[in-house]
């Protein structure tokens, strides 16, 4: 009788569902090598702020300018 040791191991999926064989492999898994999935909660871990933020309104530059601008007064004026 084989027995199973429980290892963690974090593995990428790719955006076709597959994981590639360098990750397997790394690991020690061969072809024909049965995996178990096994899913776990997402955590919240600060992250990042990449990508877009639809919900914001859109500032151009001279927007942005003007609001460092008052800004700088605010302090100035404290």
């Amino acid at each position: 009788m084989a027995v199973n040791e429980h290892t963690d191991h974090e593995l990428v999926v790719a955006p076709d569902g597959s994981i590639p064989a360098d990750q397997l492999k790394r690991l020690g898994v061969g072809p024909g090598a049965h995996l178990r999935v096994v899913e776990t909660p997402a955590t919240r871990s600060g992250g990042s702020f990449a990508g877009s933020l639809p919900h914001l309104a859109d500032v151009t530059w001279e927007d942005f300018q003007r609001a460092s601008q008052l800004a700088r007064e605010d302090v100035a004026s404290a």
